[in-house]
């Protein structure tokens, strides 16, 4: 347990553990009661008996088949995309040796069933990331983009190593593709009846227009919460799997983890490190935090030096991070 295994950020586990269930309760009891909030609506505005009764029901008939639908299609695409990124980039026994061999002690710390590493090689000087990935017939993987390997220190290599790992231990992945079902659905309900639009007015009159173009508002202002909501669901989980990471790699280094993120975002903006921490992105829609935001949420604190870098810790994160 999170909590148990790193006590300095008890508090922090609890907050994000919050804000993760919260945010995925609220989700699906907006995508449940969509019809009960579009219908409200249509009584305020519009009044009881605007439509038939046939068409009402019509709009809303397959609403959850589409969830199914898209649960389905996106759980399909995992699995096919996770046998194509084993058959096509699956690192050679020969390639990177020494991260494989970081990345098997690692997964054995984190209690996780042996990743595999995928190389995505020819991606671009500007491409550096790490990303994680499972399902269910290839099972977990850990993606490595450019020269990452190569540009991290080890230390930095762990902790970033360790925060994917995090992600798979605690099925990030797979609620991910839960929440993005629910989020393909309302969209394609959305668009549906744009498309339909004209022969529903033909079908039904111009009382039918006006009542799909009230549901497509009701169901913009839905969409555009429910976005806001998977979006903060993801920086939390952003946030502890950092927490994870510390607990896998330790708490006394965790700078690293820090100094490591500051380092993929300088290799693939060229920002000064001052920019870096300072950049706010201030957006609702933002799936991952701030660097200088997980800093403060390891309990460090980054200050932006006179000449423009940032010291975080004991740590001097320079312009030459590249």
């Amino acid at each position: 347990m999170l909590w148990s295994s790193v006590p300095q950020l008890r508090w922090h586990v609890v907050q994000q553990m919050l804000v993760t269930w919260l945010a995925i309760a609220a989700m699906a009891a907006l995508f449940v009661f969509q019809p009960t909030i579009v219908r409200f609506v249509h009584w305020l505005l519009l009044g009881q008996g605007f439509v038939e009764d046939a068409f009402d029901q019509k709009v809303f008939a397959n609403y959850f088949s589409h969830w199914w639908w898209s649960l389905l299609i996106a759980w399909g695409a995992l699995e096919v995309g996770g046998f194509l990124l084993v058959w096509r980039y699956k690192a050679k026994p020969d390639e990177y040796p020494e991260f494989q061999a970081r990345l098997r002690q690692l997964a054995e710390q984190a209690g996780v069933r042996q990743p595999t590493l995928i190389v995505m090689r020819g991606m671009g000087a500007r491409i550096l990331n790490a990303a994680a990935t499972q399902s269910i017939l290839s099972g977990p993987k850990v993606i490595v983009m450019g020269d990452i390997v190569d540009v991290l220190t080890d230390q930095e290599e762990t902790y970033v190593t360790a925060h994917e790992l995090s992600h798979i231990k605690h099925l990030d992945i797979v609620a991910g593709v839960f929440i993005g079902a629910g989020n393909s659905a309302i969209a394609i309900l959305k668009w549906g009846m744009l498309t339909s639009a004209v022969y529903e007015f033909f079908a039904y009159g111009w009382q039918a227009v006006v009542y799909l173009a009230v549901t497509w508002g009701v169901l913009s202002v839905t969409h555009a919460g429910y976005k806001v909501l998977a979006a903060a669901q993801s920086r939390a989980r952003e946030y502890m799997a950092d927490v994870g990471a510390v607990k896998i790699a330790g708490w006394d280094d965790r700078v690293h983890l820090i100094s490591g993120l500051a380092r993929i975002h300088h290799a693939m903006t060229a920002w000064r490190p001052f920019r870096i921490f300072r950049h706010r992105e201030g957006s609702l829609f933002s799936t991952h935090p701030d660097i200088e935001d997980r800093a403060q949420a390891l309990q460090l604190e980054p200050r932006v030096l006179p000449d423009g870098n940032v010291q975080v810790g004991g740590v001097i994160i320079a312009g030459a991070t590249a």
